[in-house]
């Protein structure tokens, strides 16, 4: 069954009508209908305004109803509701004392104007038309068939129903109206909000095209330059090694500091390419593109839970927990052999833990801190820095556990 999107916080303020409208009939049940109703008649009045309210706000509380009727599920809710309140109003709450009339008219409006209201903010004007139509077709029948006096003031009783309706149907197309202009509205934001995405998309392959060019340029300055000219003097060195070997010597010096200079540039230059993880990319960000070249470049595969945003860590936490990560996932890399490796990273800005885990060789905890593993303790000491709590787990062909722990209120004590 085709399901129409309700619009938001109607069912809430649906629910909250119902109990307010409860809260009126019962007090107008209570004050005046002992005066004008026998006992077995008020107290059915109680059980029949409890049951129909009760039975409303569980079926608008019940969503797998809404899913299984779909588009009738509102106004079933709606009809229902009418129904409800017609009833309850001509049966029970119509008392014919001076005190009490005019309570009966202005209740009466708010049990019909509400649900008016929720037809004209959800549909158009049409079933607006729809509902003014049912709301005086019903009342004139259960007038005609409820209430003694209607031969009396058949005139009066249509006067009124003919000014609510035209009422009724001008609050509903005003309603309806400032929908149609607030949907409109909508529908432009949700448009332009998916232009700016694409723009926004096409932007960052932009800068990655116009990055990758940088590159590309900083490397053919730098590194081409130094290894064709080292190439030259290399044959230059080949042809001269027999016929003359000071020359050739020469060159292979001139050749060493020409590859040693090269290498200073390229690494300079690689240093203001590279961008810095934590400050460019943060700490989710950087773990992740830390373990993906890790495991690339080891061949092991990779199980990464990692948060979509981790904002508020102090900068300290973030250093020490990237470089824990980094070292330990390069352990793995250079000792472990693994071919699988976890990594999970969970927490908040007061507290977080980081656990990698993998199926390589291990190793014995008490044979590498005997040996002062300078990874191991360097580790150590970046956790006993922020006051968290790191451990290490393993056994020879078991594989290995890190988890490293850290809270705020740790950090405080």
């Amino acid at each position: 069954m085709k399901t129409s999107r309700l619009e938001p916080g109607l069912l809430t303020i649906f629910r909250m009508f119902l109990v307010a409208q409860f809260f009126l009939m019962f007090v107008n049940l209570h004050v005046h209908a002992p005066s004008s109703f026998p006992e077995w008649k008020v107290r059915f009045g109680y059980l029949f305004v409890i049951g129909g309210t009760m039975g409303l706000l569980v079926y608008l509380s019940v969503p797998w109803l809404e899913r299984q009727l779909g588009r009738f599920y509102l106004p079933v809710a709606l009809i229902c509701s009418t129904v409800f309140s017609l009833v309850t109003h001509n049966l029970f709450l119509t008392t014919h004392t001076d005190r009490s009339s005019e309570e009966n008219a202005w209740q009466f409006f708010l049990f019909l104007s509400v649900p008016l209201l929720f037809v004209s903010w959800q549909y158009e004007l049409k079933l607006v038309l729809a509902y003014c139509v049912f709301i005086t077709f019903l009342d004139t029948v259960l007038v005609r068939q409820i209430q003694a006096d209607f031969e009396l003031y058949e005139f009066t009783y249509h006067r009124l129903a003919f000014v609510r309706f035209i009422s009724f149907l001008f609050v509903g197309y005003v309603v309806t109206r400032i929908m149609r202009l607030l949907r409109a509205e909508r529908q432009a934001l949700q448009a332009a909000n998916r232009k700016l995405e694409n723009h926004l998309a096409a932007l960052e392959q932009l800068t990655v095209s116009r990055e990758r060019n940088r590159v590309a340029r900083e490397l053919h300055d730098t590194l081409a330059h130094t290894l064709s000219g080292v190439a030259v003097q290399l044959e230059a060195v080949d042809s001269l090694w027999t016929s003359d070997r000071e020359q050739a010597h020469n060159l292979l010096r001139h050749s060493l500091r020409a590859t040693r200079d090269g290498l200073t540039e390229t690494r300079n230059a690689i240093q203001a390419l590279r961008a810095a993880p934590l400050a460019d990319l943060g700490l989710v960000r950087a773990l992740q593109d830390c373990a993906e070249t890790t495991a690339v470049r080891a061949g092991f595969q990779l199980d990464v839970d990692l948060p979509k945003h981790l904002d508020g860590l102090p900068l300290e936490v973030e250093q020490c927990f990237y470089r824990i990560g980094q070292e330990a996932l390069e352990n793995v890399a250079r000792h472990a052999g693994a071919k699988l490796v976890n990594m999970r990273l969970t927490g908040s800005a007061s507290e977080l833990c980081l656990e990698i885990a993998d199926d390589g060789t291990g190793f014995d905890p008490q044979a590498v801190e005997r040996s002062r593993h300078f990874g191991l303790q360097g580790m150590q000491e970046r956790a006993q820095l922020i006051h968290a709590a790191l451990q290490i787990a393993s056994r020879p062909g078991e594989g290995t556990r890190l988890s490293l722990s850290w809270s705020e209120r740790g950090n405080r004590g």
